[in-house]
């Protein structure tokens, strides 16, 4: 019997100068892993080095150290980050795996160039540079032309292969798109974001299924998905009780109030008559039914484009039951399957460590962080005592909360 535990973990408020979070975060992963006493743990992170990779890329071989000092039981360590930000396919993507020694004689590593599985020697290996050509992994950034119409970034996808026993595993790291701006979800397309996320993760199952294996396979995808809930959905699930007010530029606003219900909400824009509607829309406000009064006491929901603001910041994570069923974009990819999620959403948490568990006002709650498998690695991990949750409630891990599956084979 194997115990299996797969982490995938979105690392980006890790990486400051001050090094802050490493300690918490360390520690949060290290008592996660000893607590399901796996014999086969693998971690996936996303946005190594943090968004100042420049300044602190260089702390991502240290955390990638801490981490295997407070897990002594393990006796071997792959550990591929990529932190190459002069690269032209860097992808501030990592995968570590750790394995326990009683397991070696039974684990062996896909060679993507020879195409075979070799044994594990080495005891410990760490390769920041070079992923593009390096053996033991698949990396790819996805291709520019998927989303043309911004400044070009990092996501893309990471992949491993392994035989531990008689099952080989595929586990992918992927980094989807996220939602650039909360006002397009309104007056633009509302799956403009989803649409993309689902061209990256189709383009990574057709990779994937053109590549020669000769075997079935178990194949595990889990990242930073950035699955979001439909916009549509959970603004009127917000708002039901608000009665419909809309401004003077209601008639210019066409389509950001089509995607609303009516009457469901108050809805106030705040633009600059000068300019046209697409550049000038700078907040939206769904506000409380109201003769006279237009105080801030009113308003419902404030969003703008990096900020959502709801009167009841508290109530909106305490009532996480209630918008599970606006989440639906794993839907949209009928070959891959997902455990129940009864944990919250794992998305946009306090990067303050005296005021880690809260949500920020930033972005609506989501659960962006999950693990994906297709149908044979499903059936195999429900009959294996699966446990399929978050983590870190108590502790700032980021902006993210780290998601984790454990099961046994």
């Amino acid at each position: 019997m194997v115990q299996y535990l797969l982490i995938t973990a979105n690392v980006g408020s890790l990486f400051e100068p001050d090094a802050r979070l490493h300690s918490s975060w360390v520690k949060t992963v290290a008592d996660q892993v000893l607590h399901v006493n796996a014999d086969f743990f693998i971690i996936h992170l996303q946005e190594t080095g943090g968004k100042k990779f420049t300044e602190c890329s260089k702390q991502v071989p240290v955390i990638i150290e801490r981490l295997s000092e407070a897990l002594p039981n393990f006796d071997l360590l792959r550990a591929y980050a990529d932190i190459d930000y002069e690269a032209v396919e860097y992808t501030a993507l990592g995968v570590l795996c750790f394995i326990k020694k009683s397991l070696w004689s039974n684990v062996y590593q896909f060679n993507f160039h020879t195409k075979e599985y070799e044994k594990l020697t080495n005891p410990k290996e760490v390769v920041t540079h070079g992923l593009e050509n390096y053996p033991y992994c698949v990396k790819h950034k996805f291709p520019k032309d998927f989303w043309p119409s911004i400044k070009w970034g990092r996501k893309g996808y990471m992949q491993t292969r392994w035989k531990i026993g008689d099952i080989v595993c595929d586990f992918v790291n992927a980094h989807l798109f996220h939602d650039e701006s909360n006002l397009a979800l309104i007056h633009e397309n509302p799956q403009l974001y989803s649409q993309n996320r689902k061209r990256a993760l189709d383009f990574i199952l057709s990779e994937l299924s053109a590549m020669e294996n000769g075997c079935t396979r178990l194949l595990f995808i889990f990242g930073d998905l950035n699955f979001r809930l439909d916009p549509r959905a959970f603004l009127n699930r917000l708002t039901e009780r608000t009665a419909t007010h809309q401004v003077a530029e209601a008639e210019q606003m066409g389509s950001l109030a089509d995607g609303l219900q009516t009457p469901s909400s108050t809805l106030q824009v705040f633009s600059h008559p000068s300019e046209n509607l697409r550049r000038t829309v700078s907040a939206i406000e769904f506000r409380r039914e109201s003769d006279s009064d237009d105080s801030q006491n009113s308003c419902v929901l404030r969003i703008e484009k990096k900020k959502f603001d709801y009167f009841n910041h508290k109530k909106l994570l305490d009532d996480w039951h209630t918008y599970r069923d606006d989440d639906k974009e794993a839907q949209n990819f009928k070959s891959m399957f997902e455990l129940d999620i009864n944990f919250p959403p794992t998305y946009p948490w306090s990067e303050d460590p005296e005021d880690s568990e809260t949500l920020m006002k930033t972005r609506a709650p989501a659960w962006c962080d999950r693990v994906l498998m297709n149908k044979t690695a499903y059936a195999l991990v429900q009959a294996g005592n699966p446990v399929y949750t978050s983590f870190g409630m108590e502790t700032c891990t980021g902006d993210h909360k780290p998601v984790m599956l454990t099961f046994n084979i």
